[in-house]
């Protein structure tokens, strides 16, 4: 019965390599919509989700863990702050923090899981990482593209903060 609600590693294969040419196809697009402008942010911030999600070509799928994804996540995490000292991107930068989090969350939990309690049966936190894990991917692509928050991210931030936000010009 679980078993059905969770994704097949060939599927997941397929979505991780669209997820991969989606960033790729985001950083060209931003690219190629900011030659004749200064604001180079998009550029930037696709740039550093493109490597990272591109970095996982050279790795031998069959034996990278858990744990390993956890750490990409955070190098990642780690990089986009660095960047958003210098160029200060709030939309899309709250998309790739918040969905690289999750995902980092959901990596250490799976690792957890399957490596120190050893527990490979299917249960409802593996369905929710399987689903969650590739929504993110998506939602983090999707952002360079539609470039609105339609997730409701910001808005959420505010409520959940109790801060005022600001008047849209």
């Amino acid at each position: 019965m679980l078993d059905d609600l969770m994704l097949s590693p060939d599927v997941s294969f397929y979505i991780g390599a669209l997820v991969q040419w989606g960033f790729l196809m985001a950083f060209l697009y931003s690219l190629v919509s900011s030659i004749n402008t200064p604001d180079k942010k998009r550029v930037w911030l696709s740039l550093v989700m493109t490597v990272s999600y591109l970095s996982s070509l050279f790795i031998d799928i069959q034996t990278i863990q858990y744990l390993d994804f956890f750490y990409f996540d955070i190098a990642t995490i780690f990089a986009l702050v660095v960047l958003n000292l210098f160029i200060k991107e709030r939309l899309i930068s709250a998309y790739l923090l918040t969905g690289l989090s999750v995902n980092a969350i959901l990596f250490l939990g799976m690792h957890l899981d399957t490596v120190i309690y050893n527990n490979y049966e299917p249960w409802l936190f593996t369905i929710v990482y399987s689903w969650l894990v590739n929504f993110n991917d998506f939602a983090m692509v999707a952002v360079f593209f539609i470039k609105k928050d339609f997730l409701r991210l910001i808005k959420l931030k505010y409520v959940v903060l109790n801060l005022k936000a600001p008047v849209a010009r």
